[in-house]
């Protein structure tokens, strides 16, 4: 029992060494995996680091247009925005930060996510318009008439006011003598050579600045006494003509100005100033001698609210037409069909689809430029007689089946059969595209040989030009030109359908 002892601690020695070297090897093992794990994991993160920075180096960072802007908008955080864009997609001066465009105001017009460019802004009290023409807006003329302090309400016409255009004719030239609203809402370009009211010199301002002593002197009053004062001058801030005008330019439609040319030979203008802000248009009857001892008629009815959408279409969307009407008389306006919410399809009318007017109703409807006012051929009912005083809000919706060019939609009352009562209501802007078709939307446009802006420049295309979209790569747009070349053009230099 004695001898046992020694003979088992013998035995346990190579045992221990073994378990020590293979717990040795493990540890070593074990090591070896982890400094392996963290290996591919720092590469990895190398790569993805890498491929984050290779990504953000060929990007960057443009100011665009949220919407459609006209020449001499001023650019707020309201209308413009930054965007993320490819490398070669970013037209040379484009403006990067919003503190460089904001309060400035562009000389061209821009269209929706087009690019900002800084040569085509201008401080926003000094426009840079280079001629008259940048100042007449698409599809209008400038055209300019006699003026007088007479005819132009006082000399007090300004450019950038609306007047509306009254022509007076005698009995030789329409076989007796009568007054007729010809044209309304119609924007004043220039008075003389100024085409801008700060051009213009101000009503009762000084050039030695005495009208800052005149008006620290007491109201002159009537009778010596303090009740009741003497009229005043017109305020200092309000512009006039100068006296030497002869001539006040207008924008107008092609055919407007062949009217406007033909009253001017054969009658007398008169121009009356619309407020700032109503854009609105009325029926009115022309007036003659008979007419004049005659109570003046109110309207009945009158549209408050009007909303068209979208302002962008395409073949098979849904022109919507919400129009809000308030009964102004005592007495019910009673209505007939089609229902609120009746879908016409484009081309056809009330007429086509058995809503023949019915006289002394009351409809609502949908008018377009290129249409006669008194063609209105969208029309809906009021959905049940409108009670006096009472107010209700018609839809209506037009499926739109063809392209066709922009053009500008209005609301209209219309007391059946053919008395308007109030049109021009709520203009609306209406842009229609193949989705295959693009605009360009910039003063001249680069086609490129491929989608780069580093690839040579094979052609220019000028502002308004019509293109053929066959590609698209990225941010860039493969075009057919009219010679039926191809190229490639940068998304923010052209207008394609949805934008």
């Amino acid at each position: 029992m004695i001898n046992g002892g020694p003979k088992s601690s013998g035995r346990r020695g190579p045992r221990l060494v073994l378990a020590i070297v293979l717990g040795a090897a493990a540890a070593a093992g074990v090591y070896m995996y982890v400094g392996s794990v963290q290996q591919t994991a720092q590469q990895s993160a190398h790569a993805a680091a890498q491929q984050a920075t290779t990504a953000a180096a060929t990007r960057a960072r443009v100011v665009v247009a949220k919407t459609t802007l006209p020449a001499q908008t001023v650019l707020t955080q309201d209308n413009v925005e930054l965007r993320d864009v490819t490398n070669d997609a970013i037209q040379p001066n484009a403006a990067t930060a919003l503190n460089d465009v904001q309060g400035k105001a562009l000389t061209v017009p821009v269209a929706a996510s087009q690019q900002i460019l800084t040569p085509f802004l201008a401080n926003a009290d000094q426009p840079d318009v280079k001629k008259l023409a940048d100042l007449v807006p698409a599809g209008k003329r400038a055209m300019s008439v006699t003026f007088t302090e007479l005819n132009t309400a006082g000399g007090l016409v300004a450019p950038g006011d609306y007047v509306d255009v009254i022509g007076v004719f005698n009995k030789t030239t329409l076989g007796k003598d009568q007054s007729m609203l010809l044209l309304q809402d119609i924007l004043v370009l220039a008075v003389a050579q100024n085409t801008s009211v700060d051009q213009l010199p101000r009503q009762g301002a000084s050039a030695s600045g005495s009208s800052q002593t005149q008006s620290a002197l007491p109201l002159p009053t009537r009778g010596g006494s303090t009740s009741v004062p003497l009229p005043q001058s017109t305020p200092a801030n309000v512009p006039f003509a100068p006296a030497q005008t002869r001539t006040v330019t207008l924008a107008v439609d092609p055919e407007a100005a062949e009217r406007l040319a033909l009253a001017e030979d054969y009658g007398h203008l008169r121009y009356i100033v619309r407020p700032g802000t109503e854009r609105t248009q009325s029926s009115v009857i022309p007036a003659d001698l008979t007419t004049l001892v005659s109570p003046l008629q109110v309207a009945a009815g009158q549209i408050i609210a009007t909303e068209i959408n979208p302002t962008n279409t395409k073949v098979g969307d849904t022109l919507d037409v919400k129009i809000t009407v308030r009964n102004t008389s005592d007495k019910p306006l009673q209505t007939m069909g089609p229902e609120p919410g009746y879908t016409y399809v484009q081309g056809q009318t009330y007429f086509t689809q058995q809503f023949a007017s019915e006289p002394g109703k009351w409809r609502v409807a949908l008018g377009s430029a290129g249409l006669d006012s008194t063609d209105l051929p969208y029309r809906w009912g009021l959905g049940g007689d409108l009670a006096p005083g009472a107010t209700t809000t018609i839809t209506g919706h037009i499926k739109v089946t063809q392209d066709f060019k922009t053009t500008n939609f209005w609301a209209s009352l219309v007391n059946e059969p053919s008395t308007v009562v109030q049109t021009g209501v709520g203009m609306t802007l209406v842009t229609s595209l193949p989705q295959n078709l693009a605009i360009v939307a910039v003063d001249a446009a680069n086609v490129r040989s491929s989608p780069s802006i580093a690839a040579s420049v094979l052609d220019q295309v000028k502002y308004g030009t019509e293109l053929q979209i066959i590609g698209q790569s990225a941010d860039w747009f493969k075009i057919k030109l009219p010679d039926q070349r191809e190229g490639w053009v940068a998304a923010g230099w052209i207008v394609t359908a949805g934008q």
